[in-house]
């Protein structure tokens, strides 16, 4: 609880919002850096600014920048993700065996957020999508979490 006061000026106590954990795909961060204005980049200035809790396997964040190297990302988007980074809480895969998706190379956002315990997986991508929960994760699309995130400011 967080103390604070009253406009008489007596001592309240306020529960804090609880952050909303995710794990981004992939495609969150490619969409932000071609598309600087979309709920992607939205989302990932959130989590930079303490609104969203980033959470990332190392598997993770090591596909993520490949893929940004790979498609030549600007150094200046690159370094801005430093940021993220620095924010974001970095947490232990496990596997899932009950749910496999067609692209394998999905399967490491999946055992990100169940090991995470998040709350949502973000993601533009339809495969994942599809399955629309795993544990106590919502697999949804960066649009749909900033809308949550919005609600709860």
């Amino acid at each position: 609880m967080l103390p604070r006061r009253s406009p008489k000026g007596q001592l309240m106590t306020e529960h804090p919002k609880k952050l909303i954990r995710v794990v981004l795909d992939t495609n969150v961060f490619v969409a932000a850096y071609w598309a600087p204005s979309s709920a992607s980049a939205q989302l990932i200035q959130a989590c930079r600014k303490g609104l969203a809790r980033a959470q990332y396997s190392p598997e993770v964040r090591s596909e993520v920048e490949r893929v940004l190297r790979m498609i030549k990302a600007r150094q200046q988007f690159l370094q801005s993700l430093e940021a993220f980074w620095a924010t974001a809480e970095q947490v232990r895969a496990v596997c899932v065996d009950t749910v496999r998706v067609s692209d394998p190379d999905d399967q490491k956002f999946l055992e990100a957020a169940v090991g995470a315990q998040s709350d949502f997986l973000v993601t533009n991508d339809q495969h994942l999508l599809s399955i629309g929960q795993i544990g106590r994760t919502e697999i949804v699309t960066p649009s749909r979490v900033m809308k949550i995130i919005a609600y709860n400011v």
